[in-house]
Protein backbone atom coordinates (compact mmCIF):
# COMPACT_ATOMS: atom_id res chain seq x y z
CA UNK A 1 0.00 0.00 0.00
CA UNK A 2 2.93 2.49 0.95
CA UNK A 3 4.27 2.19 -2.22
CA UNK A 4 1.18 2.85 -4.20
CA UNK A 5 0.98 6.59 -1.92
CA UNK A 6 4.90 7.04 -3.36
CA UNK A 7 4.35 8.88 -6.51
CA UNK A 8 1.80 10.94 -5.58
CA UNK A 9 3.19 12.05 -2.39
CA UNK A 10 6.12 12.79 -4.53
CA UNK A 11 3.52 15.41 -6.35
CA UNK A 12 2.37 16.67 -3.29
CA UNK A 13 4.98 16.93 -1.76
CA UNK A 14 7.02 18.89 -4.37
CA UNK A 15 4.72 21.31 -4.73
CA UNK A 16 4.50 22.33 -0.69
CA UNK A 17 -27.25 41.61 -13.77
CA UNK A 18 -28.18 42.40 -9.88
CA UNK A 19 -29.59 39.25 -8.27
CA UNK A 20 -31.96 40.18 -4.93
CA UNK A 21 -31.36 37.04 -2.81
CA UNK A 22 -33.22 36.91 0.91
CA UNK A 23 -30.44 38.78 2.95
CA UNK A 24 -28.23 40.31 0.07
CA UNK A 25 -27.36 41.30 -3.32
CA UNK A 26 -25.07 39.91 -6.15
CA UNK A 27 -23.17 42.22 -8.53
CA UNK A 28 -21.85 40.42 -11.32
CA UNK A 29 -19.01 41.88 -13.80
CA UNK A 30 -15.53 42.40 -15.22
CA UNK A 31 -12.60 44.51 -14.87
CA UNK A 32 -10.23 45.72 -17.77
CA UNK A 33 -7.26 47.65 -18.59
CA UNK A 34 -8.62 51.04 -20.24
CA UNK A 35 -5.92 50.99 -22.22
CA UNK A 36 -5.87 48.17 -24.14
CA UNK A 37 -9.02 46.36 -23.20
CA UNK A 38 -7.06 43.09 -21.06
CA UNK A 39 -8.42 41.73 -18.21
CA UNK A 40 -7.34 42.47 -15.03
CA UNK A 41 -6.58 39.26 -13.08
CA UNK A 42 -7.09 39.33 -9.35
CA UNK A 43 -8.17 42.72 -9.07
CA UNK A 44 -9.75 44.23 -5.39
CA UNK A 45 -13.84 44.28 -5.12
CA UNK A 46 -14.39 45.81 -1.74
CA UNK A 47 -16.95 47.81 0.51
CA UNK A 48 -15.30 51.66 0.93
CA UNK A 49 -16.64 52.01 4.63
CA UNK A 50 -16.57 48.07 5.65
CA UNK A 51 -13.84 45.30 5.12
CA UNK A 52 -16.18 43.05 2.78
CA UNK A 53 -15.18 42.28 -0.33
CA UNK A 54 -13.55 39.81 -3.39
CA UNK A 55 -11.31 39.74 -5.96
CA UNK A 56 -11.69 39.02 -10.09
CA UNK A 57 -10.59 35.76 -11.55
CA UNK A 58 -8.13 35.25 -13.94
CA UNK A 59 -10.22 36.64 -16.42
CA UNK A 60 -11.01 39.16 -14.71
CA UNK A 61 -14.77 38.54 -13.79
CA UNK A 62 -15.97 38.41 -10.26
CA UNK A 63 -19.25 37.82 -8.29
CA UNK A 64 -19.34 40.30 -5.07
CA UNK A 65 -22.16 39.39 -2.74
CA UNK A 66 -23.41 42.32 -0.59
CA UNK A 67 -25.24 41.87 3.00
CA UNK A 68 -28.62 43.94 2.70
CA UNK A 69 -27.45 46.08 5.76
CA UNK A 70 -24.66 47.87 3.54
CA UNK A 71 -26.53 48.50 0.29
CA UNK A 72 -25.91 52.25 1.03
CA UNK A 73 -22.19 51.72 0.49
CA UNK A 74 -20.35 52.61 -2.44
CA UNK A 75 -18.01 49.74 -4.08
CA UNK A 76 -14.21 50.29 -4.84
CA UNK A 77 -12.58 48.99 -7.38
CA UNK A 78 -8.72 48.95 -6.87
CA UNK A 79 -5.70 47.19 -9.14
CA UNK A 80 -2.18 47.83 -8.57
CA UNK A 81 -1.08 50.45 -10.90
CA UNK A 82 -4.11 51.44 -11.87
CA UNK A 83 -6.37 54.61 -10.22
CA UNK A 84 -9.41 53.37 -7.70
CA UNK A 85 -12.52 53.11 -9.58
CA UNK A 86 -15.93 54.15 -6.79
CA UNK A 87 -19.36 53.35 -7.28
CA UNK A 88 -22.37 53.58 -5.66
CA UNK A 89 -24.32 50.77 -5.05
CA UNK A 90 -27.74 52.19 -5.57
CA UNK A 91 -26.15 53.56 -8.79
CA UNK A 92 -26.01 49.94 -10.27
CA UNK A 93 -28.69 48.24 -12.37
CA UNK A 94 -26.42 46.22 -14.62
CA UNK A 95 -23.69 43.52 -15.07
CA UNK A 96 -20.43 46.07 -14.69
CA UNK A 97 -17.91 46.35 -16.95
CA UNK A 98 -15.39 48.55 -14.78
CA UNK A 99 -12.48 49.98 -16.73
CA UNK A 100 -9.17 50.94 -15.04
CA UNK A 101 -7.14 53.62 -15.92
CA UNK A 102 -3.37 53.10 -14.73
CA UNK A 103 -2.42 56.01 -12.51
CA UNK A 104 -0.40 59.32 -13.46
CA UNK A 105 2.13 58.90 -11.13
CA UNK A 106 4.16 55.93 -12.52
CA UNK A 107 7.55 56.18 -13.00
CA UNK A 108 8.74 55.11 -16.57
CA UNK A 109 12.35 54.82 -15.37
CA UNK A 110 13.66 52.75 -12.45
CA UNK A 111 13.71 54.16 -8.83
CA UNK A 112 16.44 56.52 -7.61
CA UNK A 113 16.50 56.02 -3.90
CA UNK A 114 19.03 56.43 -1.16
CA UNK A 115 18.13 53.00 0.08
CA UNK A 116 18.94 49.35 -1.78
CA UNK A 117 16.60 47.08 -3.00
CA UNK A 118 17.35 44.81 -0.27
CA UNK A 119 17.75 47.40 2.21
CA UNK A 120 13.85 48.41 1.53
CA UNK A 121 13.30 44.49 2.23
CA UNK A 122 15.00 44.72 5.60
CA UNK A 123 12.98 47.78 6.25
CA UNK A 124 9.35 45.76 5.33
CA UNK A 125 10.83 42.91 8.00
CA UNK A 126 12.32 45.61 11.24
CA UNK A 127 8.25 46.78 10.61
CA UNK A 128 5.99 43.95 10.67
CA UNK A 129 5.01 45.02 14.41
CA UNK A 130 4.14 48.92 13.48
CA UNK A 131 2.54 47.75 9.99
CA UNK A 132 0.56 44.51 10.81
CA UNK A 133 -2.32 43.90 13.43
CA UNK A 134 -0.98 43.51 16.89
CA UNK A 135 -3.90 42.56 18.36
CA UNK A 136 -6.22 39.47 17.69
CA UNK A 137 -8.89 39.33 14.89
CA UNK A 138 -10.88 37.35 13.16
CA UNK A 139 -12.18 36.50 9.47
CA UNK A 140 -14.53 34.68 7.47
CA UNK A 141 -12.89 33.29 4.17
CA UNK A 142 -13.58 31.76 1.27
CA UNK A 143 -11.35 28.04 0.82
CA UNK A 144 -10.82 25.86 -2.12
CA UNK A 145 -8.25 22.97 -2.44
CA UNK A 146 -8.07 20.93 -5.83
CA UNK A 147 -6.55 17.83 -7.73
CA UNK A 148 -7.09 18.16 -11.60
CA UNK A 149 -5.60 15.45 -13.86
CA UNK A 150 -5.94 15.86 -17.29
CA UNK A 151 -8.52 18.56 -17.08
CA UNK A 152 -10.87 16.22 -15.32
CA UNK A 153 -11.36 17.20 -11.30
CA UNK A 154 -10.06 14.15 -9.40
CA UNK A 155 -10.73 16.35 -5.93
CA UNK A 156 -12.24 20.19 -5.82
CA UNK A 157 -13.21 20.88 -1.85
CA UNK A 158 -15.01 23.99 -1.19
CA UNK A 159 -14.94 25.59 2.58
CA UNK A 160 -15.85 28.58 4.43
CA UNK A 161 -13.90 28.61 7.61
CA UNK A 162 -14.35 31.46 10.68
CA UNK A 163 -11.06 31.65 11.65
CA UNK A 164 -9.45 33.51 15.13
CA UNK A 165 -5.99 34.73 14.82
CA UNK A 166 -4.13 35.19 17.61
CA UNK A 167 -1.62 37.74 18.81
CA UNK A 168 1.77 37.17 16.83
CA UNK A 169 3.35 36.89 20.47
CA UNK A 170 1.81 34.24 21.54
CA UNK A 171 2.13 30.83 20.97
CA UNK A 172 -1.65 29.84 20.27
CA UNK A 173 -2.07 28.36 17.04
CA UNK A 174 -4.57 30.19 14.51
CA UNK A 175 -8.18 28.57 15.34
CA UNK A 176 -10.22 27.65 12.63
CA UNK A 177 -13.99 26.75 12.70
CA UNK A 178 -15.86 25.12 9.30
CA UNK A 179 -18.87 26.56 8.72
CA UNK A 180 -20.06 25.54 4.92
CA UNK A 181 -18.33 23.10 2.80
CA UNK A 182 -19.41 21.29 -0.42
CA UNK A 183 -16.89 18.68 -2.69
CA UNK A 184 -16.92 18.78 -6.42
CA UNK A 185 -20.42 16.79 -7.53
CA UNK A 186 -19.14 13.54 -9.87
CA UNK A 187 -15.03 13.59 -8.97
CA UNK A 188 -13.05 10.98 -11.41
CA UNK A 189 -10.37 8.45 -10.18
CA UNK A 190 -7.31 8.77 -10.68
CA UNK A 191 -6.60 7.32 -14.50
CA UNK A 192 -3.03 7.57 -14.24
CA UNK A 193 -0.72 4.03 -13.88
CA UNK A 194 -4.30 2.81 -12.40
CA UNK A 195 -3.35 -0.63 -13.70
CA UNK A 196 -0.49 -0.41 -11.65
CA UNK A 197 -1.84 0.55 -8.60
CA UNK A 198 -4.83 -2.02 -8.32
CA UNK A 199 -2.24 -4.77 -9.39
CA UNK A 200 -0.18 -3.66 -6.70
CA UNK A 201 -2.92 -2.92 -4.20
CA UNK A 202 -4.20 -6.54 -4.99
CA UNK A 203 -0.94 -8.20 -4.23
CA UNK A 204 0.03 -6.41 -1.09
CA UNK A 205 -3.35 -7.25 0.48
CA UNK A 206 -3.34 -11.03 -0.59
CA UNK A 207 0.54 -10.57 1.17
CA UNK A 208 -1.10 -8.64 5.03
CA UNK A 209 -3.59 -11.90 4.58
CA UNK A 210 -0.95 -14.74 4.34
CA UNK A 211 0.87 -12.65 7.11
CA UNK A 212 -2.32 -12.79 9.58
CA UNK A 213 -1.80 -8.69 9.23
CA UNK A 214 -4.64 -6.12 8.88
CA UNK A 215 -5.51 -5.10 5.51
CA UNK A 216 -6.77 -1.19 5.24
CA UNK A 217 -10.24 -1.76 3.36
CA UNK A 218 -11.22 2.19 3.64
CA UNK A 219 -8.19 3.11 1.91
CA UNK A 220 -9.26 5.03 -1.03
CA UNK A 221 -6.62 7.49 -2.58
CA UNK A 222 -8.57 10.25 -4.18
CA UNK A 223 -10.43 10.57 -0.55
CA UNK A 224 -7.22 10.27 1.18
CA UNK A 225 -5.63 12.65 -0.41
CA UNK A 226 -4.58 15.72 2.17
CA UNK A 227 -3.30 19.19 1.95
CA UNK A 228 -3.70 19.97 5.53
CA UNK A 229 -6.40 22.64 5.09
CA UNK A 230 -6.69 26.16 5.31
CA UNK A 231 -3.69 26.37 7.89
CA UNK A 232 -1.17 25.35 5.30
CA UNK A 233 -1.76 28.06 3.35
CA UNK A 234 -2.11 30.76 6.01
CA UNK A 235 0.85 29.53 6.98
CA UNK A 236 2.77 29.83 3.84
CA UNK A 237 1.71 33.58 3.70
CA UNK A 238 2.46 34.49 7.48
CA UNK A 239 5.46 37.20 7.22
CA UNK A 240 6.16 36.71 11.06
CA UNK A 241 6.64 33.01 11.24
CA UNK A 242 10.19 30.68 10.01
CA UNK A 243 8.03 29.77 6.67
CA UNK A 244 7.79 32.30 4.97
CA UNK A 245 9.28 32.65 1.75
CA UNK A 246 13.21 32.48 1.18
CA UNK A 247 13.62 35.46 -0.61
CA UNK A 248 12.17 36.96 3.34
CA UNK A 249 14.12 34.99 5.04
CA UNK A 250 17.73 37.11 6.05
CA UNK A 251 20.24 33.50 5.87
CA UNK A 252 19.43 33.21 2.25
CA UNK A 253 19.48 37.29 1.45
CA UNK A 254 23.46 36.15 -0.35
CA UNK A 255 21.12 33.53 -2.37
CA UNK A 256 19.54 36.27 -4.06
CA UNK A 257 19.46 39.03 -6.47
CA UNK A 258 17.09 42.21 -5.47
CA UNK A 259 16.49 45.02 -8.35
CA UNK A 260 14.02 47.79 -8.32
CA UNK A 261 10.93 47.95 -10.79
CA UNK A 262 8.82 50.57 -11.61
CA UNK A 263 7.25 52.43 -8.88
CA UNK A 264 3.39 51.73 -8.57
CA UNK A 265 -0.01 52.44 -6.22
CA UNK A 266 -2.75 51.19 -4.31
CA UNK A 267 -5.60 53.66 -3.26
CA UNK A 268 -3.58 56.11 -3.25
CA UNK A 269 -0.72 54.61 -2.03
CA UNK A 270 2.92 55.09 -3.34
CA UNK A 271 4.11 50.95 -3.68
CA UNK A 272 7.58 49.97 -3.97
CA UNK A 273 8.55 47.05 -6.56
CA UNK A 274 11.12 45.09 -5.57
CA UNK A 275 11.74 42.38 -7.62
CA UNK A 276 13.90 39.28 -6.70
CA UNK A 277 15.32 36.32 -8.47
CA UNK A 278 17.15 33.29 -6.84
CA UNK A 279 20.67 32.70 -8.19
CA UNK A 280 20.62 28.90 -7.31
CA UNK A 281 18.24 26.24 -6.08
CA UNK A 282 17.45 26.73 -2.30
CA UNK A 283 15.69 23.10 -0.87
CA UNK A 284 15.03 21.86 -4.23
CA UNK A 285 13.35 25.56 -5.18
CA UNK A 286 14.55 28.67 -7.53
CA UNK A 287 12.03 31.38 -7.95
CA UNK A 288 11.47 34.35 -8.86
CA UNK A 289 9.29 37.37 -8.46
CA UNK A 290 8.03 40.80 -6.90
CA UNK A 291 7.36 42.26 -3.93
CA UNK A 292 5.37 45.74 -3.44
CA UNK A 293 6.20 47.93 -0.35
CA UNK A 294 4.63 50.71 1.12
CA UNK A 295 6.59 53.56 0.19
CA UNK A 296 5.75 55.54 3.40
CA UNK A 297 5.42 52.90 6.08
CA UNK A 298 7.67 50.22 4.37
CA UNK A 299 4.28 47.71 4.54
CA UNK A 300 4.14 44.86 2.26
CA UNK A 301 0.83 45.01 0.32
CA UNK A 302 1.68 41.99 -2.33
CA UNK A 303 3.97 39.33 -2.98
CA UNK A 304 3.82 37.30 -6.41
CA UNK A 305 6.01 34.47 -6.91
CA UNK A 306 6.80 31.60 -9.29
CA UNK A 307 9.36 29.06 -9.79
CA UNK A 308 10.34 25.67 -10.57
CA UNK A 309 10.75 22.40 -8.30
CA UNK A 310 13.88 19.84 -8.87
CA UNK A 311 13.39 16.38 -8.16
CA UNK A 312 16.16 15.46 -5.90
CA UNK A 313 18.60 13.35 -7.59
CA UNK A 314 17.93 10.40 -5.10
CA UNK A 315 14.71 10.22 -6.23
CA UNK A 316 15.46 9.87 -9.95
CA UNK A 317 16.81 6.42 -9.61
CA UNK A 318 13.67 4.67 -7.89
CA UNK A 319 11.39 6.65 -10.92
CA UNK A 320 13.70 5.24 -13.32
CA UNK A 321 13.52 1.75 -12.49
CA UNK A 322 9.98 2.14 -12.17
CA UNK A 323 9.37 3.65 -15.86
CA UNK A 324 8.14 6.73 -14.30
CA UNK A 325 9.62 10.33 -15.68
CA UNK A 326 8.23 14.11 -14.30
CA UNK A 327 9.08 16.92 -15.65
CA UNK A 328 10.08 19.86 -12.60
CA UNK A 329 6.99 20.95 -11.21
CA UNK A 330 6.43 24.75 -11.86
CA UNK A 331 4.77 27.18 -9.40
CA UNK A 332 3.43 29.93 -8.84
CA UNK A 333 1.75 32.17 -5.52
CA UNK A 334 0.02 35.56 -4.42
CA UNK A 335 -0.07 36.94 -1.01
CA UNK A 336 -1.87 40.13 -1.10
CA UNK A 337 -2.97 42.38 1.65
CA UNK A 338 -5.40 45.20 2.76
CA UNK A 339 -5.35 48.48 4.75
CA UNK A 340 -8.22 48.56 7.65
CA UNK A 341 -7.84 51.02 10.34
CA UNK A 342 -4.25 51.73 10.06
CA UNK A 343 -3.00 48.06 10.26
CA UNK A 344 -2.38 45.90 6.73
CA UNK A 345 -4.58 42.56 7.20
CA UNK A 346 -4.31 39.31 4.98
CA UNK A 347 -6.82 39.66 1.97
CA UNK A 348 -5.84 36.68 -0.70
CA UNK A 349 -3.46 33.54 -0.13
CA UNK A 350 -3.19 31.06 -3.11
CA UNK A 351 -0.64 28.74 -4.96
CA UNK A 352 -0.91 26.82 -8.10
CA UNK A 353 1.28 23.80 -9.29
CA UNK A 354 2.11 21.94 -12.38
CA UNK A 355 3.23 18.69 -12.87
CA UNK A 356 3.65 16.62 -16.27
CA UNK A 357 3.96 12.67 -15.41
CA UNK A 358 5.00 10.08 -18.15
CA UNK A 359 4.76 6.08 -17.39
CA UNK A 360 6.81 4.18 -20.05
CA UNK A 361 5.58 1.11 -21.52
CA UNK A 362 7.60 -1.44 -23.89
CA UNK A 363 4.47 -2.64 -25.38
CA UNK A 364 1.63 -0.61 -25.12
CA UNK A 365 1.02 3.10 -25.50
CA UNK A 366 2.98 5.44 -22.93
CA UNK A 367 0.79 7.05 -20.11
CA UNK A 368 0.70 10.42 -19.99
CA UNK A 369 -0.55 13.27 -17.39
CA UNK A 370 -0.74 16.71 -16.32
CA UNK A 371 -1.61 17.38 -12.70
CA UNK A 372 -2.77 20.89 -11.66
CA UNK A 373 -2.77 21.11 -7.95
CA UNK A 374 -3.61 24.27 -5.43
CA UNK A 375 -4.84 26.33 -2.60
CA UNK A 376 -6.93 29.57 -2.09
CA UNK A 377 -7.81 31.19 0.77
CA UNK A 378 -10.10 34.20 0.10
CA UNK A 379 -10.62 36.73 2.95
CA UNK A 380 -14.42 37.96 2.87
CA UNK A 381 -15.06 39.43 5.82
CA UNK A 382 -12.74 40.74 8.51
CA UNK A 383 -13.37 42.14 11.74
CA UNK A 384 -10.69 43.47 14.48
CA UNK A 385 -12.75 42.57 17.33
CA UNK A 386 -11.83 38.60 18.08
CA UNK A 387 -13.31 35.65 20.82
CA UNK A 388 -11.70 32.37 20.64
CA UNK A 389 -13.11 29.64 18.75
CA UNK A 390 -14.43 26.94 21.29
CA UNK A 391 -12.29 23.59 21.50
CA UNK A 392 -15.03 21.32 20.53
CA UNK A 393 -16.12 23.68 17.62
CA UNK A 394 -12.36 23.93 15.86
CA UNK A 395 -11.35 21.90 12.82
CA UNK A 396 -8.78 19.21 12.71
CA UNK A 397 -7.02 18.91 9.50
CA UNK A 398 -6.37 15.36 9.78
CA UNK A 399 -10.19 14.45 9.92
CA UNK A 400 -12.47 14.52 6.82
CA UNK A 401 -14.22 18.09 6.80
CA UNK A 402 -17.68 17.03 5.85
CA UNK A 403 -17.97 15.95 9.35
CA UNK A 404 -16.67 19.27 11.04
CA UNK A 405 -19.24 21.51 9.76
CA UNK A 406 -20.97 23.55 12.07
CA UNK A 407 -22.36 26.59 11.00
CA UNK A 408 -23.46 28.41 13.85
CA UNK A 409 -23.75 31.78 12.28
CA UNK A 410 -26.07 30.28 9.82
CA UNK A 411 -24.27 31.82 6.84
CA UNK A 412 -25.51 30.35 3.33
CA UNK A 413 -23.47 30.23 0.13
CA UNK A 414 -25.27 33.33 -1.59
CA UNK A 415 -23.63 35.34 0.93
CA UNK A 416 -20.35 34.48 0.42
CA UNK A 417 -17.89 35.79 -2.38
CA UNK A 418 -15.43 32.89 -3.77
CA UNK A 419 -12.94 32.92 -6.77
CA UNK A 420 -14.79 31.90 -9.70
CA UNK A 421 -13.19 29.48 -12.13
Amino acid sequence: MNKIKIIFLIVLGLSNFPLIAQSNSAISGVVKNQENDEPLPYASITLLNYAIGTISNEDGEFDFYIPKSKQNDTISISFIGFNTYLIPIRDINSPLEIKLNPATNLLDEVIVSRLSPLEYVKKALENLDQNYPRDPYQTIAYYREKFIENDAIIKREEAVFKTYYSKPADSIENQHQLLLYRPAENPQKIKFMRDWMDKKQAKETKKAIKRGEDVDEDFDLERDMNMGGPETIINLADLRNDTKGNFLNPKHFKKYEYSFGDETSLNGETLVTINFKAKRKIDYIKDQGKILISKESYAIALIEGSGVLSIPVAVKPILFIIGLSISNPTFNSTVSYQKFKGYWYPKLFRWDAKVNLTKRHAFSSNEHAKINIGQVFLINKLDSIATSIPENKRFNSDKEMENQVDNDLNIEWNELNIVKD
